[in-house]
């Protein structure tokens, strides 16, 4: 009898009614949702196939065989997988890069964001957030992310509380999920479907929670066979408020094995928070998924791989020419490779008669086809913005010299063309990972207590990327520029500078760039400096005015102006004489 096996999970209350009630209720969602997402797979299976061959699911049954397969051998020209490549890339180091800080914490208070306590436990706060983000599968998980939204235009990834690494993330590939949204437009409903080896369904749901099915299998060793499971999250529509585990949930996750009736969960599971991610490049009207960069560039991508395929035909026509011969060399052995020797019969010695000639002479003039290729690769890597990630290095190569302020501007100007995207996605990726991980950290006691003077306030996330710091690069253009004018006139005019709070303008600067609040000192801090200086300024021109009248007393003391008196006894004795007159 085979081994019983450690599980994390319990074994479900059996309460059948309420679970079969959630199985029916999943099973009939499950059959809308595809019948919806149907419009879309023949799309996202063209973009597999010509851009992103190891990407996308669209089989339900498990097929081992083909998985190990070559993909993608129908693509000629990878210029469209090359620049997508290069797109997701970009994006994880503008947006999200492990290398540097890219979001700070703030409240919704702009005086306790003033405040310095607030500050240090905000920066506290963040500081530990990223290294669980860094620790864990965070930043593995977002690079998927980016390439599927760049390719397909929608992204999902499932984000759960787990026991090592605190939050893990699940990255999903299209045609593997399905989407819903609410009336306000959110994507508030998720339905995955894959398969795992019954040693995996073991392993997660426990041998106690699982069907006969399975414990048969696993009872006989058959640890590698595959089942489809299902696991649909979505909105508590039967919520008790109040009430105990899932009942009470605002969301509901419900994993059951697809097609087995027998069984009606594997496991359900409560959430205080929607527990997934499904950020989209772009959308139309309400549309539940998004459209991409990808699909964009498909038509160009396909005409690419057709006009590949022409300039190789031709090029092989020249190379190896089609030859006719003569009938009576049906049956002989005919050597066509370079240096090969014939012997033909009856060939003249003119060369004419039976023998191997071309049918036709092939000198293609494959410059235009060349061209078009060239126009296509162009296109496709402007379409997938790589205009915009090779835009300094192309700017260096022009004749004309490039300044770093005209590469700094040009770099504004073509980030702002992703504003849209960029928001879209701070709002429906990034926002609700920074705020679940928070709760489940704040649950578990993996911060530090939340000052008195924070409750009911919001905790806001402020976005310092490379990309984010692009959309607000004019803000901090406008500041450094009114700055040097005002320096500029502040030679003719050194009340000019009078019009500036230049301690505002550091402030703010510093909360356009996103600099840690512990790098600036403390307001009350840089008044004590300098009520502190001023004081030492003060006494410092008090003993040079003293030093200065102790010298000039000296000098009159020593200047004789005739019957022995000084310059010094002179004077002292015209201040008196003018006091008793």
């Amino acid at each position: 009898m085979a081994q019983r096996p450690a599980t994390k999970q319990p074994a479900l209350m059996r309460d059948e009614a309420g679970m079969q009630s959630l199985r029916d209720e999943a099973d009939r969602r499950l059959v809308m949702l595809r019948s919806d997402r149907l419009v879309w797979r023949d799309t996202w299976r063209e973009i597999s196939h010509y851009i992103l061959p190891t990407r996308g699911r669209y089989f339900h049954v498990p097929n081992q065989s083909s998985r190990g397969r070559v993909k993608g051998p129908q693509i000629v020209d990878k210029t469209g997988s090359i620049a997508l490549g290069n797109l997701a890339a970009f994006l994880m180091a503008g947006i999200t890069s492990p290398a540097r800080d890219w979001f700070r914490l703030e409240t919704n208070n702009d005086q306790l964001n003033d405040d310095d306590r607030i500050k240090r436990w905000l920066s506290d706060t963040k500081s530990r957030l990223q290294r669980v983000l860094a620790t864990g599968n965070f930043y593995a998980a977002m690079s998927q992310t980016y390439e599927e939204l760049a390719g397909f235009g929608t992204a999902a990834c499932i984000i759960l509380q787990d026991y090592e690494d605190i939050v893990r993330f699940y990255p999903l590939t299209a045609g593997e999920y399905y989407l819903a949204q609410n009336d306000r437009g959110e994507v508030d409903t998720l339905f995955r479907e894959y398969v795992q080896n019954v040693a995996q369904i073991v392993q997660r749901f426990g041998l106690e929670n699982v069907s006969p099915t399975v414990q048969s299998l696993w009872e006989s060793r058959q640890l590698t066979v595959e089942l489809p499971i299902v696991h649909a999250i979505m909105p508590n529509s039967s919520r008790i408020a109040g009430a105990f585990g899932w009942q009470g949930a605002p969301y509901i996750g419900i994993y059951y094995e697809y097609g087995n009736d027998t069984h009606p969960a594997l496991l359900i599971e409560a959430y205080p928070r929607k527990p997934f991610i499904a950020p989209r490049w772009s959308t139309a009207s309400n549309d539940v998924y998004g459209h991409g960069p990808g699909e964009d560039a498909l038509p160009d991508i396909k005409s690419l791989q057709v006009a590949q395929v022409r300039l190789a035909e031709a090029i092989d026509k020249y190379a190896r020419p089609p030859t006719m011969a003569d009938a009576s060399l049906q049956e002989s052995m005919v050597n066509l490779l370079p240096g090969g020797l014939n012997f033909i019969p009856g060939l003249n010695a003119s060369g004419s008669g039976a023998g191997i000639r071309p049918v036709y002479q092939v000198s293609p003039n494959v410059t235009p086809l060349q061209q078009r290729i060239a126009e296509f690769q162009d296109q496709i890597r402007k379409t997938l913005r790589n205009d915009l990630i090779l835009m300094v290095s192309q700017g260096m190569e022009t004749t004309q010299p490039v300044t770093a302020a005209e590469i700094n501007v040009r770099q504004q100007e073509k980030m702002l063309t992703l504003g849209p995207v960029l928001e879209r996605f701070h709002n429906e990726a990034l926002d609700p990972i920074i705020t679940t991980t928070l709760e489940i950290m704040e649950r578990h006691g993996l911060i530090l207590p939340r000052p008195d003077e924070l409750n009911g306030h919001n905790i806001k996330i402020a976005y310092s990327s490379i990309m984010a710091q692009a959309q607000r690069a004019t803000e901090t253009t406008g500041i450094e520029q009114i700055v040097r004018f005002a320096g500029s006139l502040a030679g003719a005019d050194p009340s000019i500078m009078d019009n500036l709070d230049l301690d505002a303008a550091i402030d703010r600067y510093g909360d356009l760039l996103g600099v840690d609040p512990s790098i600036l000192r403390d307001p009350d801090f840089v008044a004590q400096q300098r009520q502190q200086r001023a004081y030492q300024q003060q006494q410092q021109q008090m003993a040079e005015q003293a030093q200065q009248m102790a010298a000039g007393a000296k000098t009159l003391s020593d200047t004789d102006v005739g019957g022995g008196t000084n310059a010094l006894q002179a004077i002292m004795g015209s201040f008196a004489a003018g006091a008793q007159g």
